[in-house]
């Protein structure tokens, strides 16, 4: 498995769940739904820093993204650091495509565009229920 392997799985089912764990909550975890967007091969979210989930990231950059496939057959696990981007481009660009961020701007500093680094993913199916440790492990 590799990078190409995560990004046709990712684009398979775009959708996600991504946890955060903010510090000031005495770690309690967040869990919600989120649209993963692929631009020249990385992986980017949106959010906004009036969002609870933009105030986590914000102290706590460390999450984590479980993609699940339509089947349920196989899962793709994600532990990353969350980067906050100020890509003008790629803001604008997600504003043009995403209906849902038509009221946003991309000079806007509270409209979060988040990259991934540090990450890495594991590729795990029922067959691997009880074997986590023997997972491969991808880093990117």
């Amino acid at each position: 498995m590799n990078y190409e392997d995560i990004l046709s799985f990712v684009q398979s089912q775009p959708v996600c769940t991504l946890a955060t764990c903010s510090m000031s909550e005495e770690n309690t975890p967040h869990v919600r739904g989120f649209l993963t967007n692929i631009i020249d091969q990385k992986i980017y979210f949106t959010t906004s820093a009036n969002k609870n989930v933009g105030k986590q990231i914000v102290k706590n950059k460390h999450a984590e993204l479980c993609y699940l496939s339509h089947d349920f057959s196989k899962m793709l696990r994600i532990s990353t650091t969350l980067e906050i981007l100020n890509d003008k481009k790629i803001k604008q660009h997600l504003i043009d495509t995403r209906e849902y961020l038509k009221g946003f701007s991309a000079d806007d500093e509270e409209f979060f565009l988040l990259g991934l680094s540090n990450s890495s993913a594991t590729f795990w199916s029922l067959a691997d229920n009880l074997k986590e440790e023997d997972l491969e492990v991808i880093t990117f």
